[in-house]
This record gives structure tokens, C-alpha cells and sequence, in this order.
């Protein structure tokens, strides 16, 4: 009833305030309407009066001052209270005629990446590497690049790259590290090198293959392992059991009229994608001719992929599987093309008219077709490929295979699971890691940390202060691709 009553006597007040009023007028509330005392103060206290208004004793021009300073103060409150280093700027006595100030200089240079290096070109400005694009001179690139060669400049320029030689976390002089380094490997050098080991990615710098083996006929009882987070040695694996020796595999997608890819990302993440990329999609181009002679030249892409891709994207025929259904569809394949004995259908499932399909269209282009495996696929699925295009008659056509990029041993996870091993055992006293983390990149079943710890003298080299540096007794800033020629 109190409600009623509260509401009966605020309509009433605006009636009262209504009456007599005419034309137009705005309101945004009730209690604007009704000019209440308690709207009244709060428009007062919101909207000050007389707020517009300067002081007497505050100038306009008095009030820019004392905003430019207190900004100005602010910038200084910035900047350290150290002294800044002093230091001459001096201009070259003897100019080198190739520097010029305003006009670019062009170097070549290859970065490593997994799978081999890629040719690239880089535009310096006044020594300082600026921009890069690909070497169109070089068969890996062809003058394209990718997000990682365009990003690789960024870590150049990394404030958070490594910027010293560091002992125990503590700046050491590059003298002290090597004289460190010289003298274990003196002591070591009597017994062979019985106690060292060294640790790095795969190599494909033939002047580091050619500093391994020296050091290595100097050291002969000395142990080097190679190692990659990620390792792509199931097609390696696949060549060497199927030809007996180690090889790469490339493909000539420019000659391919079918294509069938068995979860390989060849236009995405594989290996050698910049080349891949440029070969596919010549054959992607429409030709100014009859439709008849158009469809005739231009290739065609079967892909079975677990999640989308690039290539999933690009493909004529798509088809979407679970992981551990890749291999049977791939037996399915080959049963139905003749190359393994047995019925299909026991391993096809749903698919049988996709694999019918794609058998024949296989069987069609005999020499002109070709079948690739993804480098996430176990060894069975890459034999399977392998045996597929040996059948369809691919191997000197649309696939090649040359000696392996990589110098030295293949990267094999057992590799560093024997390191582990030696060390638990306290079989080293001398390790060092080049360009590698495998603190943090190690199978967890290695427990790598507790036996790197037994290891009295520890060397890392390396961009960044890494997980495996943080572990080290010594670490060694390591000079970028980009400024440094070997």
C-alpha cells in the first residue's frame, strides 16, 4: 500500500509541474520532469556552474605552461639515472667503395632448416641485413620464401638473444670460455676422448661435417650425437630398408598428372615445400585453350589428411580420416593396384569407392603419377608409398632420390637416450651442446636433467639463454646465420 501511495503522490508532482507547460521539451528521466531538489544537486555536483570559466589568477597561456612541463617531467621520470655512455661518432677515414649511405647491398646466404638449407638473398643497409627474399638461382627456393625465412630477421635484432659469454650466469670473457674448453680437451685428449660428448642438431654445413671429422680423428674415442625434436627419419628409415642405404627422396610435381597425398603437407610444412609450391601450381593454371585440352593438362590432387591443410585445401578430392585409419586405406590402395596380395576390402572400411576410384585413376597415369607420405606417418605408410610408385613406374620420372643433405649420423631418438645413459653412469665428464635444447625438447622418460647434472663440465652454445644453457656451467653466445659465414 505504501508503494501505491509513494507512486500516486510522484505522479501527482509531475502533473502539478505539467500543468501549464507548452511546446516541445526533451526530458531524459522522471526526476528531470519533475525538477526534483535531489536531481537539482545531482546536475550541480556533475555539471559544476560556472566550470567553463577561467580563474582570474589562470591564464590560458599559464595553464599550457604547466601542462607542457609536468608532460615533460613525466618523459624524464623514463629515463635511467645513470649518466648516458659517452661515446664519438667518427665518420670513415677510408670509405669502403662498396658502402654507400641510402644505396642497399645484396649478399647470399643459405638458412638451415629441417629437411636441408635454403637459398636466400638479403638486402643489408650500411652493413645491417634488412630484408630478405629468395635466391632465384637456387633449387630449393626458386626466389620464394616463407614466414620463416621473412621472420628469421626478427631474431637478429632479438633484444632477447644472448648477448655474452656467461659463466654460472655471471659475464665471462670469451678467452676465459675457450681456455676452459682447451684445457678439458687436453686432459681429455690422453685418454682419447673416452669422456666427451657432443651434442647437436642434424648438420648440413659441410664446413661443420669437415670440423666434426677432425675433431673427431683427433678425439677417436669421443661420441657425437645428433638429435632433432621432432625427427623426420621414417622416410629415411623406409629408403634404408628398402634400398639399403640411406637417400633422399624428392619429388617432381611438375611431372605428375595424379597426385595422392597420404597425410603429407608437401604444399604447407613438409620439407621442401617452397619448390613443391611452384611445381604443383604450374600444372594448376588454366591454359588458353578447350576445355577438352585444358582439363587434360592440368594435374589432379587426391589428399586423405586427419586435420585441414594447406594441400587438404588445394585438393580435388578430399577426404577426411582418423589417424590410425591412414595406413589400412593405404594397403587398401595398394591391394587394389596390385601391388600387395590380398583383399581391400579388409582394410578400405567405408571407403571402397574412393579407393576404387582413386586405384584406377592411379593405374591410368602409370609413370605420370605419384604418391607421397607425410613425414608424420610411420615407416609402414612411406614403404607402402614407396612400393606404390615403384609399381606405377614413378621412380625416375616423378620421383628421385640423392644423397642424404644431412652430414654425419642420421638424428635418432635412441641417440640421445644413450647419452642419457652415459652420463647417469658418469661415463662423461665432458659435454657440449651445440645449437640444441634438449632440456626441454627430451622425452620426460629420459629424466635428461638428473643425468646432465652428473656431468662435471657443461658447454652450451646457443642464441638464447635456453633451458639447457640455464643447466650448463658455461654458456656461449652464438654468432646469427645472417652474420656469420659459417
Amino acid at each position: 500500500m505504501s508503494l501505491r501511495k509513494d507512486l500516486a503522490t510522484e505522479l501527482a508532482t509531475l502533473e502539478q509541474a505539467l500543468d501549464g507547460a507548452s511546446g516541445k521539451k526533451y526530458w531524459r528521466s522522471l526526476d528531470e520532469l519533475a525538477g526534483t531538489a535531489a536531481f537539482q544537486k545531482l546536475m550541480r555536483r556533475e555539471f559544476p556552474n560556472q566550470a567553463e570559466v577561467w580563474p582570474d589568477s589562470l591564464s590560458r597561456r599559464h595553464f599550457l605552461t604547466l601542462m607542457g612541463a609536468s608532460l615533460a617531467l613525466a618523459g624524464l621520470s623514463g629515463c635511467s639515472v645513470k649518466p648516458a655512455p659517452m661515446g664519438k661518432i667518427v665518420p670513415y677515414v677510408q670509405p669502403p667503395r662498396t658502402i654507400v649511405p641510402g644505396e642497399p647491398l645484396f649478399f647470399a646466404t643459405a638458412q638451415p632448416l629441417p629437411g636441408g638449407a635454403v637459398g636466400l638473398l638479403v638486402e643489408s643497409h650500411m652493413g645491417r641485413p634488412t630484408k630478405i627474399e629468395g635466391n632465384p638461382e637456387h633449387p630449393a627456393s626458386g626466389g620464394a620464401t616463407s614466414i620463416y625465412h621473412q621472420a628469421s630477421i626478427l631474431t637478429l635484432y632479438d633484444p632477447d638473444r644472448s648477448q655474452a659469454v656467461t659463466y654460472q650466469g655471471r659475464t665471462r670473457a670469451w678467452t676465459e670460455a675457450a681456455a676452459t674448453l682447451r684445457t678439458a680437451l687436453e686432459t681429455e685428449r690422453k685418454n682419447g676422448g673416452a669422456a666427451v660428448r657432443i651434442l647437436s642438431e642434424p648438420i648440413m654445413s659441410p664446413t661443420l661435417a669437415r670440423q666434426r671429422a677432425r675433431l673427431l680423428k683427433s678425439l677417436p674415442k669421443a661420441k657425437w650425437y645428433v638429435y632433432e625434436p621432432l625427427p623426420q627419419d621414417a622416410r629415411l628409415e623406409a629408403i634404408r630398408l628398402a634400398f639399403g642405404q640411406e637417400a633422399d627422396c624428392h619429388f617432381s610435381f611438375k611431372k605428375a598428372d595424379v597426385v595422392l597425398s597420404l597425410d603429407a603437407d608437401f604444399l604447407g610444412s613438409e620439407p621442401g615445400n617452397l619448390r613443391s609450391i611452384a611445381d604443383f601450381t604450374s600444372r594448376r593454371r588454366m591454359p588458353t585453350a578447350s576445355a577438352e585440352s585444358a582439363q587434360a593438362s592440368m594435374n589432379r590432387l587426391y589428399c586423405v589428411e586427419t586435420d585441414v591443410t594447406c594441400t587438404g585445401a588445394k585438393a580435388d578430392h578430399r577426404l577426411a580420416v582418423r589417424a590410425q585409419d591412414i595406413e589400412g586405406l593405404a594397403r587398401a590402395i595398394a591391394s587394389k593396384l596390385g601391388v600387395l596380395n590380398g583383399t581391400p576390402s579388409e582394410s578400405m572400411g567405408s571407403h571402397e569407392k574412393w579407393v576404387a576410384a582413386v586405384a584406377k585413376d592411379l593405374q591410368a597415369h602409370r609413370g605420370r603419377a605419384l604418391v607421397v607420405a607425410g613425414k608424420r606417418q610411420p615407416v609402414a605408410v612411406h614403404l607402402l608409398a614407396l612400393a606404390i610408385n615403384e609399381h606405377l613406374g614413378s621412380f625416375g620420372q616423378t620421383v628421385f632420390f640423392t644423397h642424404t643433405v644431412t652430414e654425419g649420423p642420421a638424428p635418432r631418438v635412441e641417440s640421445l637416450r644413450e647419452l642419457a645413459d652415459d652420463m647417469r653412469q658418469d661415463r662423461v665428464r665432458l659435454l657440449i651442446v651445440l645449437d640444441a635444447n634438449p632440456v626441454y625438447s627430451a622425452p620426460p622418460e629420459f629424466t635428461f636433467v638428473e643425468a646432465m647434472e652428473r656431468v662435471p663440465l657443461r658447454v652450451h652454445l646457443g642464441l638464447y639463454q635456453d633451458e639447457t644453457a640455464h643447466r650448463c656451467n658455461w654458456h656461449v653466445n652464438q654468432a646469427h646465420f645472417l652474420e656469420t659465414w659459417g
